[in-house]
C-alpha cells in the first residue's frame, strides 16, 4: 500500500519545521504569507490529506503529550504560590492545542511506560529523573526545560533542550549586588537540587572566585516554609550576617524577609535580597523583590514546539534553544 504523505514530508520539501507546516495548513501561527503559501502548495503537490485520525493510525501516534513538573509532586504548597509554573503550564497547553495535541500533566511517580503519550516535556529535571529515564527506555522523545543533570545513557535519543542562561542571570544579580556596595554575599538554595539551582550555585561559586570573595552557600532541606525558616535563621541571627543574599526560590526569599523584619534588620538598609522567578510572591512582599524574569511562556511554547517536531520527524536530531532572561530591579535591593 502506498504510504500517505505526511507533515514531515512537507517540512523537508519546504525547509521549515513540522510544527510550522501544521500551523500553516490550518492558517494559524505567526509566519510570512510567502511561507504559508509555499507550505500549502507543497501539501497540494504531494497529495497530503489533513485527516488527524488517519495520521494517528498510520503513524501509531496518540496526539497526546505529557508535561512533568517535579515540584508538583514534591512541594505542592510551593507550586500553588509560584506563578511561574502556572504560566508555563498554561502556555504549554495552549501551544499543544494549537498544534492539534492534547496535554497530560503527569507526576514523575507514574508508570509512564503505560501512559499512551507520544512524548514528554520535563521541567527542571532532577538527578536520575524518572520521567527522562522512562521515555529514553521506551524510545519516545523528551524535551527538558532546564538541562539534564546526568550523562545521557545509551538508550537516550537526541538531546532536546530549552533553557535560560542561569550563569549569566546569576552573574547579573551578583554584579548588581556588587554595584550596590555589597561585598559579603550568600546564596540560599533548597533540596532537591535541580538543574537551574545547580547552574546558579556553580555560577555563584565561579563569580566569588573571580572577585576573590568568600562564598557562602546555605541549603534548606526543602522550599517549604518550615524548612526555609530553619535555613534563614542561621543567615539572619548568626554573627557575620551577609550584606546580600540571592535566594534561588521565592519562598526562601520570602522567609528571609520575614525573619529579617522580626530581628529588626531592614531590607534594603541592612541587607539586599534578590530571588529567581517573577511571580506573585516577588511582587507582593514588602519590599518587593528584585528578581529574574525567566520568560516561562516562551520557554513552554518553544519546548512543546520542539517536542512535536521531534514526534513528527524522529530523524530531526538534537536541538537546543536558549531563552533570554531579564533582571527586574525592585526595592529589596534599593531599586
Amino acid at each position: 500500500m502506498k504510504r500517505l504523505p505526511s507533515i514531515t514530508d512537507i517540512a523537508r520539501e519546504t525547509g521549515v519545521s513540522a510544527a510550522t507546516v501544521s500551523l500553516a495548513l490550518r492558517d494559524k501561527g505567526r509566519m510570512s504569507e510567502e511561507t504559508r503559501e509555499r507550505v500549502k502548495a507543497s501539501a497540494a503537490a504531494l497529495g497530503y490529506v489533513p485527516n488527524a485520525t488517519a495520521r494517528s493510525l498510520v503513524g501509531g501516534r496518540t496526539q497526546l503529550i505529557s508535561i512533568a513538573m517535579p515540584a508538583i509532586r514534591q512541594v505542592p504548597e510551593v507550586v500553588s504560590s509560584v506563578e511561574y509554573f502556572f504560566r508555563l503550564l498554561g502556555a504549554a497547553a495552549a501551544r499543544a492545542l494549537e498544534l492539534d495535541y492534547g496535554l497530560l500533566v503527569a507526576s514523575p511517580s507514574e508508570s509512564l511506560d503505560r501512559v499512551a503519550v507520544d512524548g514528554a516535556v520535563v521541567v527542571d529535571p532532577s538527578h536520575d529523573d524518572p520521567t527522562i529515564a522512562t521515555f529514553d527506555r521506551i524510545g519516545r522523545p523528551v524535551v527538558t526545560i532546564g538541562r539534564r543533570l546526568d550523562r545521557i545513557g545509551p538508550e537516550a535519543g537526541p538531546e532536546l533542550l530549552v533553557d535560560n542562561d542561569y550563569t549569566r542571570a546569576t552573574f547579573e544579580v551578583l554584579d548588581h549586588f556588587n554595584e550596590k556596595g555589597a561585598r559579603s554575599i550568600a546564596l540560599l538554595a533548597a533540596e532537591p537540587i535541580d538543574s537551574f539551582q545547580q547552574d546558579s550555585i556553580d555560577a555563584y561559586l565561579d563569580w566569588c572566585s573571580r572577585h576573590e570573595l568568600e562564598p557562602r552557600v546555605v541549603m534548606a532541606d526543602s522550599p517549604e516554609p518550615s524548612d526555609a525558616g530553619v535555613a534563614v535563621e542561621g543567615i539572619v541571627t548568626r554573627p557575620g550576617r551577609p550584606e546580600a543574599v540571592y535566594a534561588t526560590i521565592d519562598t526562601l526569599a520570602e522567609a528571609l524577609l520575614e525573619r529579617a523584619a522580626a530581628v529588626g534588620a531592614g531590607v534594603p538598609r541592612d541587607m539586599f535580597i534578590a530571588t529567581c522567578s517573577d511571580g506573585h510572591i516577588a511582587r507582593s512582599t514588602s519590599p518587593p523583590l528584585t528578581t529574574i524574569d525567566e520568560k516561562p511562556v516562551e520557554l513552554a511554547q518553544t519546548a512543546v514546539t520542539i517536542l512535536i517536531d521531534a514526534i513528527l520527524d524522529p530523524d530531526a536530531g538534537s536541538q537546543s534553544v536558549q531563552v533570554d532572561t531579564e533582571l527586574l530591579v525592585r526595592a529589596s535591593t534599593g531599586g
